[in-house]
């Protein structure tokens, strides 16, 4: 059950990122219309992504976790843009890249502000004793 529980987490946790990611590229990078295809495969695909994530927490040497989720991420992206007609072109790698990163950077910034937190807890107990 707990693993179920971890598939779902990590798909709902894919579409939020991914449905942020989208509706920010149609509010300032894209003049085009959303559709209900495009909502759909955003969120499917997005929780795909999310999925693949739980690569980060098996035993697996970082840098192949990290190769395999890019390309399979890229892979992902790449289906969804031709499911919805998307241009697959220099700009769609671009943007790829920099929402990579981008999200990369919000997940490693959350994770520090959790760590902190359990630190400080942590110390906050050791000091009652």
């Amino acid at each position: 059950m707990r693993k179920l529980s971890n598939f779902i987490n990590y798909f709902f946790t894919g579409v939020g990122f991914g449905a942020a990611t989208y509706l920010i590229i149609l509010t300032f990078a894209s003049p085009s219309v959303p559709t209900r295809l495009g909502v759909i495969s955003v969120f499917i695909i997005s929780g795909l992504i999310g999925i693949l994530s739980m690569i980060f927490a098996m035993d697996v040497p970082p840098a192949i976790a990290f190769s395999v989720h890019i390309i399979g991420t890229f892979l992902l992206v790449l289906l969804m843009s031709w499911i919805n007609k998307w241009p697959i072109n220099f700009c769609l790698i671009g943007v790829f890249i920099l929402v990579y990163i981008i999200i990369w950077l919000i997940v490693i910034l959350s994770q520090v502000r959790i760590v902190k937190e359990i630190n400080s807890s942590i110390k906050k107990r050791n000091a009652k004793k």
